[in-house]
């Protein structure tokens, strides 16, 4: 049940495991039990280490599903809509059907699993500590570690990255200051690049000084600095594609290709004359009733051997709608780069008269060539500009200044490159 049909004053929030799951739980009982437990608490039974660290492991997992289960509370009370707790290799992930935007409430969710993580870790420890010696040692080793592990991944939540919950506390206390997102999220971007610099520097300075364990701070530092840089990129290209639609980027709408056709026909009768005439790769694939299906792509097409492609359907080599992105003329191409991102299987935008309709149809594409294209155009203009109001301001106004560049048109820009 869901918490949109459960009923009133109870709320459920499912949980499902992926095989990877076992999986680490298994590594970290086999660790436990294998090195750490018998080297802490020596002359103990087999069976004893392996139940102890198969405790451990559940311990872990436990206090990180107990922290999801505080950020999916946390969420609900912000208005969002949970789908559920997915637990993996890494842990649990929490799962919204709606993204949360606004930063306030971002940094609220991150805080509640902050805090119950934190909270789990430490009185792990300090029980663990304060275990006494004998029948009780193992049990008190086992908290240690558990302890211990939980508030490492806690110090490694609180590194503020786009991605990890210091970063949502970071980008809170900015847009308190400032109101603005974009400053917020550039602060953010800043501070990743910053701390992963300066993790990677001490992680090998402990590497070559004290101990191969800086391998994983320069680990650390790496991830960091890539999230950093990764947004520090989003940011520019939204500044550049500021206001920018679909529309005004779109490629042409493809040609349809039946999907119940043979390869060999549909080459022969549809792709080889669209690529003769357009230099089309890419095309649409539609069923019996005239629906759409898919996209099939030229390269997908040649892959096919020939002496299958008499048998080969094109269905059979298509990319099925469920993976393509949908989207709509008027959509600003930065709302749609997420969704495009999130999709990659047919690595494009489908564009349609109406997402909503029983049989959208196709005006355009959208895909790495024309956003690639149109990136292009958009820093030559606000290179031109800027140099524009550089020498405006140095000569005063005139032919070149800010005026005139609003203006300007960079001749062949709007090629596509080579």
């Amino acid at each position: 049940m869901t918490a949109d049909h459960a009923p009133r004053g109870t709320v459920h929030t499912p949980v499902s495991a992926r095989p990877g799951a076992a999986v680490a739980i298994a590594l970290l009982t086999f660790l436990l039990s294998a090195f750490i437990l018998p080297a802490a608490v020596p002359g103990r039974p087999t069976a004893a280490y392996l139940s102890a660290g198969l405790i451990g492991a559940g311990v872990v997992f436990g206090v990180l599903l107990a922290a999801d289960f505080a950020r999916a509370a946390a969420a609900r009370r912000a208005g969002v809509e949970v789908s559920g707790i997915r637990v993996g290799a890494f842990g649990s992930r929490l799962t919204t059907v709606t993204k949360i935007t606004e930063p306030v409430a971002a940094a609220r969710v991150a805080r509640a699993g902050l805090f119950v993580g934190g909270l789990g870790g430490g009185v792990l420890v300090v029980l663990g500590w304060l275990a006494p010696s004998g029948a009780a040692a193992l049990a008190g080793s086992v908290g240690l570690w558990a302890g211990g592990l939980l508030l490492l991944l806690t110090a490694s939540e609180l590194l503020p990255t786009p991605r990890t919950g210091g970063g949502r506390l970071l980008a809170s206390a900015v847009y308190r200051r400032t109101g603005s997102r974009e400053r917020a999220d550039a602060a953010v971007a800043r501070a990743a690049v910053a701390v992963g610099w300066a993790l990677i520097a001490s992680g090998l300075a402990v590497t070559f000084l004290a101990s191969p364990a800086g391998l994983w701070v320069v680990l650390l530092g790496w991830i960091a600095l890539g999230a950093g840089r990764l947004e520090q990129s989003r940011l520019r290209t939204n500044r550049l594609l500021a206001g920018v639609r679909v529309g005004e980027v779109m490629g042409p709408a493809p040609e349809s290709v039946a999907g119940w056709r043979t390869v060999a026909a549909a080459v022969e009768d549809v792709v080889a004359p669209a690529v003769a005439a357009s230099g089309r790769t890419v095309f649409t694939v539609v069923d019996f009733d005239g629906a759409l299906a898919g996209v099939v792509f030229l390269r997908d097409l040649d892959a096919v051997p020939l002496d299958d492609r008499g048998l080969t359907r094109v269905s059979k080599v298509s990319v099925p709608m469920t993976t393509v992105c949908l989207t709509t003329a008027d959509e600003l191409l930065t709302d749609l780069l997420p969704r495009l991102a999130g999709r990659p299987g047919a690595g494009l935008a489908l564009v349609v008269d109406d997402i909503g309709a029983a049989r959208p149809q196709p005006v355009g594409v959208v895909g790495h060539m024309e956003i690639t294209k149109t990136l292009a155009v958009a820093s030559l203009r606000a290179a031109v500009a800027g140099a524009s109001g550089a020498s405006g301001a140095a000569g005063g106004p005139g032919a070149g200044g800010p005026g005139a560049a609003a203006g300007t048109t960079v001749p062949g820009a709007a090629r596509p490159s080579d």
